[in-house]
């Protein structure tokens, strides 16, 4: 059994890293954030078409770490977002619908023609079978309702901000120009 360990350890502590690198739940934003990147297609006929793939892919990715994201979170009741997807169909349909609508916060270009996309979904757009039931952890700083208030302020001039640089100069900054 103790040999089984170390063997356990390399195979778990990867994947422990990977789901922190690819989506996360802000608490104090109530904002459920994830990246994807996507890959150009080497045989495409010019870098435009190259990048419209890798969008297409970077997006994917992105919807997909956000599900993954959201179905380790913890509800009130003690199980997961996972368990309660996994037995009901219905409510599954309705939260990757939610994932499919979202938009892009940020998009980096790089020059192989590759793309890495951010993407944000606030938590109360979700069902409110999940937005209403999930539970902060222990360690997470959540923020009162009055000073929650102020943070959507806020938010839409930092939003607004990676928008208006949507410049055609930005693509050309080499290897991870932000859009």
């Amino acid at each position: 059994m103790l040999r089984l360990l170390p063997f356990a350890l390399l195979v778990l502590v990867p994947l422990a890293g990977r789901a922190d690198a690819t989506g996360e739940i802000d608490w104090q934003r109530r904002v459920l954030k994830a990246t994807g990147q996507g890959a150009p297609d080497l045989n495409a006929p010019s870098i435009a078409v190259a990048r419209l793939g890798a969008e297409r892919a970077a997006m994917a990715t992105a919807q997909r770490n956000a599900l993954e994201t959201l179905k380790g979170a913890t509800l009130e009741s003690g199980g997961t977002v996972g368990t309660l997807l996994q037995n009901d169909s219905a409510l599954r349909t309705k939260v990757q619908g939610k994932l499919r609508g979202v938009r892009a916060v940020k998009t980096h270009y790089y020059s192989d023609g590759g793309v890495s996309l951010d993407v944000e979904v606030p938590l109360d757009q979700l069902p409110a079978e999940i937005a209403q039931n999930l539970k902060a952890p222990a360690g997470a700083a959540t923020k009162p309702a009055s000073t929650a208030t102020s943070i959507p302020n806020t938010t839409p001039t930092s939003n607004t901000s990676p928008t208006s640089n949507t410049s055609p100069t930005s693509n050309a900054t080499p290897d991870a120009g932000a859009k």
